[in-house]
């Protein structure tokens, strides 16, 4: 198949009543996704961190158990969703156990039952120093009727060399689940997303979280976003490479169409290709040139 519905989501945060409202919320945006057409839709990181306005303010410590403590819940959820509405869903990012530490940790969900997992690879200086956090060591590339996906968390698409290991790997869409309370997080990571889009010839869908629980919490407050997907700045796409943006911290589901037929072309007669006229070993002589210089 060469064409893929995107629904990628803003979602926005609410003072929660109960869990119930919570799952009930999330199978209305994933019904009214796959009525309106779409065959994937991607949720934000942190979006589970939503039910800690169920409970008292905790520290982090504590907020890693209480949100560890709906895993088994959550997991069963998506499945039951997706296997319902035929339709794949990147359930956000879950703060859960693994081994002995929590991860943050991307769920992909299929409607074959099949799950697949990304744990956040480069953790930010806050949920290195104040979230009880471990940080992934691997890179997963998953097979979809659409082709090779990853995922890159937030934080993980500032660092170009993640995107191009996937791209290296035959990846041609990555999945970004972001959360970032400002606007100056947010175009980090916007700008970091269309920058790995133009690099690596793929396309990059962006999810992010919205609006602000009245209390305040000191994990996840407020939300800053605009979701989309984004292309090569190369025809045949348009100039700017969004194919769609959402409207500025709106709780909101952004559509969008990709053809990799489109994108198979972009690669074959773009006017530049970044991704296959890289010289590798000038950039290994450069290289060499600073280890030399820090001896």
């Amino acid at each position: 198949m060469t064409s893929l519905i995107i629904a990628t989501t803003q979602y926005g945060l609410s003072i929660l009543q109960s869990e119930a409202q919570f799952w009930t919320r999330l199978g209305s945006k994933i019904s009214e996704a796959a009525e309106a057409g779409a065959e994937l839709i991607v949720f934000p990181e942190y979006m589970t961190a939503h039910l800690l306005s169920l409970k008292e303010i905790m520290t982090h410590d504590e907020a890693c158990l209480y949100l560890d403590s709906f895993t088994e819940d959550y997991l069963h959820f998506f499945h039951q969703q997706s296997k319902e509405w035929n339709i794949v869903i990147l359930a956000g990012t879950h703060i859960c156990k693994a081994a002995e530490a929590y991860v943050n940790r991307a769920h992909l969900f299929f409607p074959d039952g099949r799950l697949e997992i990304q744990d956040k690879l480069q953790l930010t200086p806050e949920e290195r120093n104040i979230w009880p956090l471990l940080s992934g060591e691997d890179l997963h590339v998953f097979e979809t009727k659409w082709g090779l996906v990853s995922i890159l968390t937030c934080y993980d698409i500032e660092f170009p060399e993640l995107a191009r290991a996937a791209a290296d790997r035959g990846v041609k869409l990555i999945l970004c689940p972001s959360y970032t309370d400002s606007s100056f997080g947010y175009h980090r990571v916007r700008h970091c997303a269309q920058a790995r889009a133009i690099e690596n010839k793929l396309f990059v869908a962006l999810s992010g979280i919205v609006g602000e629980l009245q209390e305040g919490r000191p994990q996840v407050d407020s939300g800053y976003s605009q979701a989309g997907v984004f292309a090569p700045c190369d025809r045949p796409f348009t100039a700017d490479g969004i194919l769609q943006v959402g409207e500025s911290n709106l709780d909101m589901t952004v559509f969008v169409r990709v053809d990799f037929a489109e994108l198979h072309e972009n690669r074959e007669r773009g006017a530049v290709s970044p991704f296959y006229d890289r010289r590798p070993a000038l950039y290994e002589k450069e290289f060499q040139k600073l280890i030399v210089k820090e001896r």
